[in-house]
């Protein structure tokens, strides 16, 4: 009987006491990580973010080292500015994944907010960017800016694992996002996204555990640097955050699908200029190995496909290379393989020069 009394009026309320100060700690001593809450949007088949919250805070490690801020604009993309018409300027749409999303800076410290205020008297820059977006993704989005604005250049911002999650017999799990299916006979096929109904946006309890800032630290800083060191540093097999054994090993299925997205895009878009701007291998030039890369050949497949299909290219590793050289300065965070403040800073600066070097 002591020991039930002992439960009910000790062990309990002390836990629920513990729990309490835990969870007004990672909400103001260590901030948990305040993601917006992501959404699929059935009309628009596009998975982007909510935005009845408008404003908040996204951290990364176990002691919230990177800590910015966000915000999710009227039409659902993390931006500092509402997207309208455009009437007065012409339009640039920048469309990628995490890379352009950028929480990992403050809103307005990416590379097409930066690009905007360099060309704000020329161009407007809108960003189209969310988290695991292939280069399939980038056509649907490209599809969905083209229903909604007349952008005048379209840049599209490539990352190294962009290809193969663009597959959907190699990445059959990202059904989310648009990806293409290739047939034994080497046709091709469109798959449009799919809702993932273990979401929260379709469980209520997990909306509700998510509200936790005990539970987000747990769940988004405390695992995020250990994932991050088993895919960039311990795993041999691992650069730039793709296995290089099955990139290497499926080439020729690589080649097909990107050159088909590629010549869609320039072919749906005839009339607009089309960018596409290549990260490096970043960690390769970190290392003095660039020409040793695994993944390097990527970077030059997209310019063959760009030169084949009449689409402009810039492919970063050569400025980084020179930039590193000389500066010495990462473009990544140590804890996050994203682009820091100066790696945002750095593509917007190639991308103005190129631009005001090519006005057409």
């Amino acid at each position: 009987m002591k020991t039930i009394r002992n439960i009910l009026f000790l062990t309990i309320p002390a836990f629920l006491i513990a729990l309490i100060i835990l969870e007004v700690f990672f909400r103001i001593g260590i901030p948990a990580s305040d993601p917006p809450r992501g959404f699929f949007d059935e009309k628009e088949s596009m998975y982007y973010f909510s935005n009845d919250k408008e404003n908040g805070i996204y951290t990364i490690g176990k002691f919230a080292t990177i800590r910015t801020k966000w915000r999710i604009n009227n039409m659902h993309w993390n931006y500092p500015i509402d997207y309208h018409q455009i009437d007065d300027r012409k339009l640039i749409a920048v469309i990628g994944d995490s890379y352009i999303e950028a929480f990992q800076v403050d809103v307005g410290k990416n590379y097409p907010f930066l690009l905007r205020e360099k060309l704000k008297n020329d161009y407007e820059v809108y960003a189209f960017g969310v988290s695991g977006a292939p280069l399939s993704q980038y056509l649907h989005i490209s599809r969905y800016v083209k229903r909604h604005f007349d952008a005048d250049i379209l840049i599209f911002n490539l990352i190294h694992n962009d290809f193969e999650e663009s597959i959907h017999e190699l990445e059959p799990d990202h059904g989310r996002f648009f990806q293409v299916s290739i047939g034994d006979n080497g046709s091709i096929k469109e798959q449009m996204p799919q809702p993932n109904y273990s979401y929260p946006q379709y469980k209520l309890w997990k909306r509700i555990i998510y509200k936790s800032a005990l539970f987000r630290y747990i769940y988004l800083n405390c695992t995020f640097r250990e994932s991050v060191d088993k895919l960039l540093k311990t795993n041999k097999n691992y650069e730039s955050n793709i296995n290089t054994d099955n990139v290497n090993s499926n080439k020729e299925l690589i080649f097909k699908a990107t050159n088909y997205l590629v010549k869609t895009i320039r072919e749906e878009n005839s009339d607009k200029r089309v960018i596409f701007v290549f990260d490096a291998p970043r960690f390769a030039i970190y290392d003095n190995i660039l020409d040793k890369s695994n993944i390097r050949w990527m970077n030059k497949m997209m310019g063959t496909i760009c030169a084949n299909n009449n689409v402009e290219y810039i492919d970063l590793a050569p400025f980084m290379e020179e930039d590193y050289r000389k500066m010495s300065i990462k473009f990544n965070f140590d804890i996050d393989g994203h682009w820091n403040e100066y790696g945002h800073k750095f593509v917007g600066n190639v991308l103005f020069q190129y631009l005001r070097n090519n006005f057409k």
